[in-house]
C-alpha cells in the first residue's frame, strides 16, 4: 500500500492511495517551506486568520453550514515541522463519494472550499477588520501562552529549544514577540510569499477513483500562482553534536519534570538506515511499557511518576521525559542515564529485542486502520524522497541485532538537560 505520485498542474503535485477500506476519505492540501521564525508565527495566524470568510462563503456560519451540508464534512488547517520545514496544510476528513446515498459531491464540495480558503479568502482580499486580526492574534498567544501551563509539555519544549541553539527552531519567546508585533500587512506579504513560492502538494485517501479527484483539483486550482515543479526545501540534516547544557526553572507546582535530550546522530534519510536503529533503540530505552525505563526506573526503583522515550526521525534527537519528586533529581537523572549504559554495554535479552519489536510492529500495523495516519506517515517522506514503505520499515527494523543498537547507542550523546523544579509541598499533582 502505497501512494501513486503525479503532477496534477504545473505546480501541484498529487498522491493518491486508492482503498475501500475506508467509508470516510482524507483529503489534505499542504504548502512547505524552509522553517524560520516567521513562517511559524505567521502560519499560526494565518490558520485562523484564512477560516474567517471567503468571496463565496463570507463567514465562519456559512462555511461550517456549507461543510455540515457535504454529510458533516470536517476542516483543520494547521502548521507542523517536517525537519527544517514547515508545512501549511489543511486537511478534511469527508464521506467519500462512493458511500453518500443521495449522490451529493461531497469531495468536490470540500475541494471547492479548500481553493476559497487558499485562494480566495476575505483576509487576501483585505476584507477583515482588524478587530478580527486582533481576535486571531489573541488565540494564537493564548495557545502559545497555556504551554507554561503543562509543566509536562513545556519542559520537554524548553529541552528541545536548548537542542536545537544552533538550528532554525524558534524559541517559544521568539514567535511571542513575532505574533506580537505582526500586522496585517506582514502576514498578508507572508502569504502571498508562499503561495508564489512552492508547490501545493495534495494528497488523497479514499475510494473514489483518483482521476476524479484529479479533474476536480485541476478545475479549483487553475488560477494557483506557483509554475515551477520543484521547490527547494531544506534538507534534513543531523545536528551537530554540542556540549551538554543544563537549566533549570521554579514553577509553583508539586511534581518536579526532568527531560533530558540526546543526539543520536541518525535522522531519517533515503541512503542511510541508521535512523531505523535509533527507532528500535529508544524503544527498548522507553517508548513502550516493556522498556527499561518504565520496568526499571519507574516501577522497581519507584523513582517517577512517568517515564519515557521519544524519537525524532526529522531532527535525530531522543528525549526523556519524566515527572518526580523534586528532591530526587540527581537519583533520577542517574538512573536514566545508567539505562542508556545498559545499552551501549549491549545488555539486551533476546526477550527484550523481541517485545521492543514487536512493539513498533503493532504501531505500524495500525497506521492501516486510520486514514489520516496513512497519510501523515507518508507525506513527509515523501516531500524528502524517502521511499520506503510501511512494510519496508519494518523489514528493515526485523532484521536489526543488539549489537547494533548497541553501537548507536555508544554514539549517543546527553547534551541537554531541563529541570522544572517544583515549590509547592502539597498540591494535587499535575499530569
Amino acid at each position: 500500500m502505497i501512494f501513486k505520485k503525479e503532477m496534477c498542474a504545473d505546480g501541484i503535485r498529487f498522491y493518491a492511495l486508492n482503498s475501500e477500506k475506508f467509508k470516510a476519505s482524507v483529503l489534505t492540501f499542504s504548502i512547505t517551506v524552509p522553517l524560520s521564525t516567521e513562517s511559524l508565527a505567521y502560519s499560526l495566524l494565518l490558520s485562523g486568520l484564512l477560516r474567517r470568510g471567503t468571496k463565496s462563503y463570507p463567514t465562519m456560519a456559512i462555511l461550517n453550514k456549507t461543510l455540515d451540508e457535504l454529510y458533516g464534512s470536517y476542516l483543520e488547517i494547521r502548521s507542523s515541522h517536517i525537519g527544517n520545514n514547515i508545512s501549511f496544510t489543511i486537511s478534511s476528513e469527508i464521506l467519500d463519494n462512493k458511500y453518500v446515498p443521495d449522490g451529493t459531491d461531497t469531495l468536490g464540495g470540500v475541494i471547492d472550499i479548500v481553493s476559497e480558503l487558499l485562494l480566495y479568502s476575505s483576509f487576501k482580499d483585505g476584507k477583515l477588520s482588524s478587530d478580527v486580526f486582533e481576535q486571531e492574534r489573541k488565540i494564537v498567544l493564548d495557545s502559545l501562552n497555556a504551554e507554561a501551563n503543562n509543566t509536562r509539555a513545556y519542559s520537554v519544549r524548553r529541552c528541545m529549544e536548548i537542542l536545537q541553539l544552533n538550528t532554525k527552531h524558534s524559541t517559544l519567546e521568539q514567535l511571542k514577540e513575532l505574533v506580537t508585533s505582526a500586522t496585517p500587512e506582514s502576514v498578508l506579504a507572508y502569504y502571498k510569499s508562499i503561495i508564489f513560492s512552492a508547490p501545493l502538494d495534495v494528497y488523497y485517501v479514499g475510494a473514489t477513483d483518483s482521476s476524479f479527484i484529479k479533474e476536480r483539483i485541476l478545475s479549483a486550482f487553475s488560477s494557483y500562482p506557483y509554475k515551477e515543479t520543484s521547490a527547494s526545501l531544506s534538507p534534513v540534516t543531523q545536528a551537530p553534536k554540542q556540549e551538554l547544557i543544563c537549566k533549570e526553572e521554579k514553577m509553583p507546582v508539586t511534581q518536579g519534570k526532568l527531560t533530558m535530550g540526546f543526539n543520536c546522530g541518525a535522522c531519517i534519510s533515503e541512503t542511510d538506515g541508521t535512523y531505523y536503529t535509533a527507532i528500535l533503540m529508544n524503544e527498548l530505552l522507553g517508548g513502550s511499557p516493556s522498556s527499561k525505563l518504565f520496568l526499571n526506573v519507574r516501577e522497581k526503583m519507584g523513582l517517577c511518576y512517568y517515564c519515557s522515550s521519544s524519537y525524532s526521525i526529522y531532527t535525530g534527537f531522543m528525549i526523556v521525559s519524566s515527572g518526580i519528586d523534586s528532591k530526587k533529581v540527581d537519583v533520577a537523572k542517574s538512573a536514566i542515564l545508567d539505562q542508556l549504559e545498559q545499552i551501549k554495554l549491549g545488555n539486551i535479552s533476546d526477550e527484550e529485542l523481541d517485545k521492543a519489536k514487536k512493539s513498533i510492529f503493532n504501531s505500524y500495523e495500525q497506521l492501516y486502520d486510520s486514514p489520516f495516519d496513512l497519510q501523515a506517515f507518508y507525506s513527509g517522506r515523501m516531500l524528502l524522497g524517502i521511499s520506503a514503505t510501511i512494510e519496508e520499515c519494518k523489514k528493515r527494523i526485523g532484521a536489526l541485532t543488539a549489537e547494533m543498537i548497541s553501537e548507536l547507542a555508544k554514539r549517543t550523546t546527553l547534551q541537554a538537560v531541563f529541570f522544572v523544579k517544583g515549590t509547592k509541598k502539597y498540591s494535587e499533582e499535575e499530569v
